[in-house]
């Protein structure tokens, strides 16, 4: 048995479901399934094969961060595409002290500024160290760090920093935040393919699994196109 982890505290057996949903017309246009304890990135390989078959190629991509790392998310991106997603919440700071939110990211310089003014510059996936001689007298150290006599602060860069600085500004808007919203279509659909199927899986491995989860998002297509169908 596969298992796998929402959080801490909460587990779960079996298989992870993934779909893709066309938003504009409500229909499942992909879907795979993977055991619970592989990463949601390893699913997209099998998203985009099926939406390749329809010639679907998102440009806009609403997703959980849980895909961020994923060769779509990449392929959206280099295509001059966008991703509407949450960003990493990161590593929580010690109370009392500067997180990495009160350090100004320079992308285009590829520059760190800290909270007392001093630069230092970056790679992504990097961390930064900053000059210990510059934090030893600096009078907001004790707000800042608790790194020994002789060491100066030092922060982490994602390898997607440019990415997730562009979601985190999302977050401080009224528009980015309604554009998060509209992932909630997504969360639904889920939802109405759970309560069909039970809190079970149906079959031992992916491969039944997954035709069962195909029957099910056919099955939710129908009803959405007779939805339609009464609204004409």
């Amino acid at each position: 048995m596969r298992h796998g982890r929402k959080s801490k505290s909460k587990r779960f057996n079996g298989y992870k479901q993934h779909v893709g949903i066309d938003l504009d017309t409500e229909l499942v246009v992909a879907c795979a399934v993977t055991p619970a304890n592989r990463p949601e990135e390893e699913a997209t390989g099998a998203l985009q094969e099926d939406m390749a078959h329809q010639d679907l190629y998102p440009d806009v991509l609403l997703v959980d961060r849980a895909y961020l790392n994923s060769s779509m998310a990449e392929d959206v991106l280099a295509s001059g595409g966008d991703i509407v997603c949450r960003p990493w919440r990161g590593a929580s700071a010690k109370p009392g002290l500067f997180g990495k939110r009160d350090f100004k990211v320079n992308i285009r310089d590829g520059t760190l500024t800290c909270p007392a003014g001093e630069v230092e510059p970056f790679e992504p996936g990097a961390v930064v160290q900053f000059d210990p001689e510059a934090c030893g007298p600096c009078k907001l150290r004790p707000s800042c760090t608790q790194a020994a006599s002789g060491k100066g602060r030092s922060v982490t860069m994602g390898d997607d920093e440019r990415l997730q600085k562009r979601l985190r500004s999302r977050l401080r808007s009224s528009t980015g935040r309604a554009g998060l919203r509209e992932r909630v279509g997504v969360e639904h659909c889920l939802a109405h393919l759970a309560n069909r199927q039970g809190p079970k899986a149906r079959y031992r491995g992916t491969r039944r699994n997954l035709f069962d989860l195909r029957r099910l998002a056919v099955v939710q297509n129908l009803e959405v196109a007779a939805r339609y169908q009464l609204a004409a």
